[in-house]
């Protein structure tokens, strides 16, 4: 069975488990109070949503242009520290992805091997995307720190 299916087919069975985003971001926010500390005053309602969202965005990125250009957006917002973003680097999103692969573990009743491994094909170009963009973030606020550290007056 091809990739994509086995991802369909999990996360199908993924979203009848009524408490599948509560349960990712409990395990999410466990791994590392930073987490948890990033969502705070965030409304979880529609948190929950714009992560359905993205994950379709994430699936979809290996085919659609529209698709890759909403992930780069969303790695911009979430590597800057500005307003708006949440200051995530490039290494949080390997522990966002495992963090949903324990989740669907414990969701998933046909959880195995090949489900975790078609999930990482499945977001594989996305999670490259959005790591790309927070390095590029991160390099342009170190550019702008060292800019202004040299030159005071900018």
């Amino acid at each position: 069975m091809h990739s994509h299916q086995i991802f369909n087919d999990s996360y199908r069975r993924c979203l009848k488990h009524e408490r599948f985003f509560d349960v990712f971001y409990n395990i999410f926010w466990c791994r590392d109070e930073r987490f948890r500390k990033m969502f705070k005053g965030v409304d979880m309602a529609r948190q929950i949503k714009m992560l359905k969202f993205s994950i379709s965005m994430l699936m979809l990125c290996a085919t659609s242009a529209n698709a890759r250009e909403a992930i780069r957006l969303y790695g911009c917002r979430h590597g800057s520290s500005g307003p708006g973003g949440i200051g995530a680097t490039a290494a949080d999103y390997d522990i966002w992805l495992d963090c949903l692969i324990d989740t669907v573990e414990l969701c998933d009743p046909k959880f195995d091997e090949s489900v975790a491994a078609a999930w990482r094909h499945c977001f594989a170009s996305g999670i490259a995307i959005m790591k790309e963009e927070c390095e590029t973030v991160s390099r342009r606020a170190d550019e702008q720190t060292s800019t202004s550290e040299i030159h005071p007056d900018l």
